[in-house]
């Protein structure tokens, strides 16, 4: 089971990458987005999914590790670029932007992103990113409109 939440927390081992994890989790998100995409509902269960999945695996890391918020931990990351496409569409130019986007705000945590990083443990990790990318998402939607 160990095995198994490390795995999902890590992206399937890209976040033990040795340069830029967070960057690398959030290429996998490219990917899950247009998995999902082919139905609202699909989209929006796998994003619950993946959030519960990655509040228990992240709460996992958060205790084996002993840090806050583990580096090698990219699930965070995985949803929070799948949220940025919750009231945009995935086409190629939006998968561009958003990563940028969300990679932006991911580094910086501005208001009130940095807020939900107090949260405890693995909810904590999760939160910020989640934020995060729906404040893109919304800030995209209304650019793009």
């Amino acid at each position: 089971m160990s095995l198994l939440l490390e795995f999902i927390a890590t992206g399937m081992f890209v976040g033990k990458l040795p340069f830029a994890p967070g960057t690398f989790g959030t290429l996998l998100g490219i990917p899950l987005v247009l998995i999902l995409s082919v139905d609202r509902t699909v989209y929006l269960v796998g994003c619950a999914l993946l959030f519960f999945l990655g509040w228990a695996s992240a709460e996992f890391m958060v205790r084996q590790t002993g840090q806050e918020d583990p580096e090698q931990v990219v699930v965070d990351e995985i949803l929070g670029y799948a949220l940025v496409f919750l009231f945009v569409e995935p086409t190629p130019l939006n998968l561009a932007l958003g990563f940028f986007l969300f990679r932006v705000v991911d580094i910086l945590k501005p208001f009130p992103v940095g807020l939900f990083e107090s949260f405890p443990g693995g909810l904590g990790v999760m939160l910020d990113d989640t934020v995060g990318g729906l404040l893109v998402s919304v800030f995209m939607y209304l650019l793009l409109q």
